[in-house]
């Protein structure tokens, strides 16, 4: 299917390529596949008279940002694989060249309070990275419905978007709600978000990633993330590292220099010395006194 999208007006340029893999339309919401092939680096401004929600089934390209206030330093933030983006709002982004595979939703109201612009802050950078494990699978089952229609597609899709679109409602709340909790100047979204990005496998990320996740600057990251944890931003991630060592450890597998990469080391001889230092063991130590 080479179709027009009926999700949203895309423009027509040589340095982007959209093509409509597949499609389910519902009362209130169109549910597209999306193949995007992005030629040179890319940006611009995104808005649509209809709510967007956007997940990216395989990585988007380069590393995509935006935000609300414009591509200032400490407005715009890391784009997630799932993004909302609320009716009649200006979505500034930019990523890299590439491929990108998508599946697209563009919907009316669905009975949301919260699809237009007066949308809470904390919610609308929420938006820009929606961590919900729910609405994830759900929209990768709608993206399988439209790719390999079976028996009542259309009708199995119709109940998976209403709790997509349940699922992203809790979401918002409880964004809103948290995100106003202050702890010494940082939401919990904010630390919850530098947690995240910590802990995930290999190097961990650098503070201008850091602060672009919490909205921030690099210099007021550093202060607010110093009054909110009463450490350094160096002290903490190494911290979390061990932390997530110990916890690999307590198991048979995966091997130790495996370990090593996992926790962001670029050798199992820097991450031995590391936890020796931490803990007066070795990994290999450690690891034979948790299983016994």
């Amino acid at each position: 299917m080479n179709a027009v999208s009926q999700v949203y007006d895309l423009p027509v340029t040589p340095a982007m390529e959209c093509t409509v893999r597949g499609r389910i339309a519902l009362p209130g919401v169109v549910m597209e596949l999306h193949h995007y092939r992005f030629r040179g680096q890319q940006g611009g401004v995104f808005s649509s008279p209809r709510s967007f929600l956007d997940l990216a089934l395989s990585p988007r390209p380069g590393r995509p940002c935006g935000g609300y206030g414009g591509m200032k330093e400490g407005r715009a933030s890391a784009l997630g694989d799932v993004l909302f983006v609320p009716a009649r709002s200006e979505l500034h982004t930019e990523w890299g060249e590439g491929e990108q595979t998508s599946i697209c939703c563009g919907f009316d109201g669905m009975g949301f309070d919260h699809d237009g612009p007066d949308l809470s802050k904390d919610a609308l950078q929420a938006s820009l990275d929606v961590r919900s494990p729910a609405v994830r699978e759900a929209l990768r089952r709608i993206a399988g419905e439209i790719a390999q229609p079976g028996f009542c597609s259309e009708m199995l899709t119709q109940a998976i978007w209403l709790q997509a679109a349940i699922e992203l409602q809790r979401y918002l709340h409880g964004s809103a709600r948290d995100g106003g909790t202050g702890v010494g100047g940082m939401t919990r979204t904010q630390l919850q978000r530098i947690g995240d990005r910590v802990e995930q496998p290999g190097k961990p990320p650098s503070v201008a990633e850091l602060a672009a996740e919490c909205g921030l600057s690099t210099r007021h990251f550093f202060r607010q993330f110093k009054i909110a944890t009463g450490q350094t931003l160096t002290r903490y991630v190494a911290d979390r590292k061990i932390d997530r060592a110990k916890q690999l450890l307590r198991q048979a597998r995966p091997a130790i220099k495996v370990i090593a990469w996992d926790c962001g080391f670029d050798s199992a001889a820097a991450f031995s010395a590391a936890f020796r230092k931490a803990t007066g063991l070795t990994p290999r130590q450690f690891r034979e006194g948790a299983m016994h």
